[in-house]
C-alpha cells in the first residue's frame, strides 16, 4: 500500500493540483455569477455571494459591494449566492424574527415566478457559456485535434511480452509483416491475427535504418504492442469555431445525460467506467495539466457542462429543484407548503451529503490501490 505521505506525488505535481483547484473555483464562480447578476437585474436581493460553504466567521470577506458582501470560504465545495426572495415563507417569518419582529425592516418582494426561474437557471446557461467559449477558443486560436493512428511503436502490453523479448523497440515504425507492407495498425493486427502461433518476420524502420525482428504471436494473434497516434491541431475560422464548440457542446450534454442513465441503470455500464469525486476531479485536472494547457481547458470546459447537468436534475436543493418548485407553484397558483418543502430539500441535501462522502471514500481507496 503507497504511504500517505506520497499522497500529493499521486495525484500530481502541486502546480497541478493547485491550478486544478483555482479552475474549479471559477467555474464556481462563473455558476453563482449567473444567478448574482440575473438577480440583480430583476431587483432580487443578494445579501451574501460565497465561494465555498461555512460559517462568516471562518470566511475571508472581501468587502461590501452593489448591496453583497463577498465571502470565501474554506470548504470550496461550491458557492452559493444568498436570495431571500427565493426561500419559503417559514424563511422569511425567521428573518423578520430575527429582526425583533418589525417587517418593516425585512421587507421582502414577491417576484413573479418566470422571474425566480430565470434567477434558479441562471448559473446553468453561464456553465454551458463558459463550455462553448473555451471550446470556441481552442478551435479557434490552437485549432481542433485530430487523431491518426500510426504503426510507431509507443508501448508494449503487460502481459503480453512477445514483441519486447524479440526485440521490437519503443519509436520503431512497423513496415512490413511476413513480407506485407502495413501502412496502419489496422493491417499490422489483420496480418498478425493469420500468424498465429507462426514464426513472423516484423520489417521495422529504427531510426532510418530497417531492422527485421522475428516474433511468433499468441494463438490470439497479439504481440504486445500499442501503437502511437499523430494528434494534429487544425485551426478553424471563428464561424466555424463557433459551430463546432457548438456541436461539442451539444454531444458532451447528450453523453453526460447516457452516463446517467448508466448510474441508474437504465443504460448498461462499460467494463471500467466509474465515477469520480471532488479528490478524483482534482487527479484527473492536475494529470490534464501536466499534458498541456489544450487538455487543461478541455478538462474545463467538460466539468463545467458536468456542472450544468447536474444542477439542471429536479432534485430539491439544487438549481433544478427550485426550477421544479416554482413549475408547481406556476400551475397550482400558489407555493408549495414551506414545511413539506424544507423536509424534502433537508432529506435530499442528507442524500448529496451521503453520496459526495461515498464517491471521496471511493476517491482515496483508488488512489491508495484498494479495490472494492
Amino acid at each position: 500500500m503507497a504511504d500517505i505521505f506520497s499522497l500529493s506525488a499521486m495525484l500530481g505535481s502541486m502546480t497541478g493540483v493547485t491550478t486544478m483547484l483555482l479552475g474549479l473555483v471559477l467555474l464556481i464562480l462563473v455558476h453563482e455569477a449567473g444567478h448574482w447578476l440575473v438577480a440583480r437585474y430583476y431587483g432580487f436581493k443578494t445579501p451574501v455571494f460565497s465561494i465555498g460553504f461555512g460559517t462568516r466567521n471562518m470566511s475571508w470577506v472581501l468587502g461590501t459591494f452593489w448591496e453583497t458582501e463577498f465571502r470565501i470560504t474554506p470548504f470550496l465545495l461550491g458557492g452559493y449566492v444568498s436570495i431571500p426572495e427565493l426561500q419559503d415563507e417559514s424563511t422569511m417569518l425567521e428573518l423578520q424574527k430575527q429582526s425583533g419582529g418589525d417587517a418593516s425592516k425585512v421587507q421582502y418582494k414577491v417576484f413573479p415566478v418566470y422571474q425566480r426561474m430565470l434567477v434558479a437557471i441562471a448559473g446553468i446557461v453561464m456553465n454551458v457559456l463558459t463550455a462553448l467559449v473555451i471550446f470556441a477558443a481552442l478551435f479557434f486560436f490552437v485549432g481542433k485535434m485530430t487523431a491518426t493512428p500510426t504503426t510507431q511503436v509507443a508501448g508494449f502490453a503487460e502481459q503480453v511480452t512477445i514483441a519486447r523479448d524479440a526485440g521490437i523497440q519503443l519509436q520503431d515504425v512497423i513496415v512490413t509483416v511476413n513480407g506485407v507492407k502495413t501502412d496502419s495498425p489496422q493491417l499490422v493486427m489483420q496480418t498478425l491475427q493469420t500468424r498465429k502461433n507462426l514464426v513472423t518476420q516484423i520489417g521495422v524502420n529504427r531510426g532510418g535504418s530497417p531492422v527485421e525482428v522475428s516474433v511468433t504471436p499468441n494463438d490470439k494473434g497479439q504481440i504486445g504492442i500499442a501503437f502511437t497516434l499523430k494528434v494534429e491541431a487544425n485551426k478553424l475560422s471563428f464561424g466555424s469555431a463557433l459551430v463546432e464548440s457548438g456541436k461539442t457542446t451539444y454531444d458532451a450534454i447528450a453523453g453526460m445525460f447516457h452516463g446517467l442513465g448508466m448510474m441508474v441503470g437504465l443504460v448498461e455500464k462499460p467494463q471500467g467506467a466509474e465515477m469520480r469525486g471532488i479528490i478524483g476531479i482534482v487527479q484527473m485536472g492536475s494529470d490534464a495539466y501536466s499534458m498541456g494547457w489544450y487538455q487543461f481547458n478541455w478538462l474545463l470546459a467538460m466539468i463545467s457542462l458536468n456542472l450544468a447537468v447536474m444542477n439542471i436534475l429536479p432534485i430539491p436543493a439544487l438549481d433544478g429543484g427550485h426550477m421544479l418548485f416554482f413549475t408547481i407553484e406556476g400551475l397550482r397558483g400558489k407555493p408549495v407548503n414551506p414545511a413539506l418543502k424544507g423536509r424534502v430539500t433537508l432529506l435530499f441535501v442528507a442524500m448529496l451529503m451521503l453520496l459526495f462522502v461515498y464517491m471521496t471514500g471511493a476517491d482515496l481507496l483508488r488512489i491508495f490501490g484498494i479495490s472494492f
